[in-house]
């Protein structure tokens, strides 16, 4: 196989930071009966599943980016270190937001999220590229699923125990070019690899949309 065509420099690792811990745990207790809660039900996000993986809801005006609040709150996903210390956190806007609201994630270096499943080791682990992502893809039963927020976010240091890989990535542009790129890296690491074509979402881009789009939730 040819070298992959770019090298992974090792990124700075992010460090914990437990003042995020703390808030964290106020979003949890915020999450049920929430809007956040609603809104993972139109996308047919069960809450308990949400819960068992960290999810929160921040109220409005709780925001821990105060510059970046949003009128109905944030869903509040975890970054995580594979030890599953938090790192960063991610809301996303409760709602229909403008597109410049819609996501933010707070300043410093990114985890990803659920990045103790990287340790499994009762299967392979599927990487997504999004936290709605990896919630539709355990909805559907995937286990081990891991988000990167973005292709550019993977990190070979924290993926050393994960010998066998399912990449979930994005069908459009990028996620085909960083699915071939990764793929390759992953064999020339000695890692099994599958991949979901991208007539796995159907028509939609991702396993998000095709999830919320659906009539039949449990399919």
């Amino acid at each position: 196989a040819p070298p992959p065509k770019r090298v992974h420099k090792p990124k700075p690792e992010p460090a914990p930071r437990p003042e995020l811990a703390s808030l964290m745990t106020s979003y949890r207790d915020a999450l049920p009966g929430s809007p956040g809660e609603a809104y993972l039900s139109e996308r047919h996000i069960p809450l308990q599943l949400a819960q068992a993986v960290g999810v929160g809801y921040s109220l409005p005006g709780a925001w821990a980016n105060s510059s970046r609040d949003w009128e109905k709150g944030r869903l509040v996903f975890p970054h995580t270190s594979p030890s599953g210390e938090i790192v960063s956190l991610y809301g996303r806007a409760v709602g229909d937001a403008p597109k410049s609201l819609k996501h933010d994630h707070l300043s410093g270096a990114k985890g990803y999220f659920n990045a103790p499943a990287l340790l499994a080791d009762n299967g392979p682990v599927t990487i997504c590229e999004g936290a709605f992502d990896a919630l539709a893809l355990m909805a559907a039963g995937a286990p081990n699923v891991v988000a990167i927020f973005g292709v550019d976010g993977w990190r070979w240091e924290w993926a050393k125990k994960a010998s066998e890989m399912i990449l979930a990535l994005d069908s459009d542009s990028s996620g085909s070019r960083a699915l071939q790129e990764l793929a390759r890296e992953a064999r020339l690491r000695g890692k099994t690899v599958a991949y979901l074509e991208p007539g796995a979402y159907g028509s939609e881009k991702d396993a998000s949309c095709l999830l919320y789009t659906s009539d039949a939730a449990d399919e």
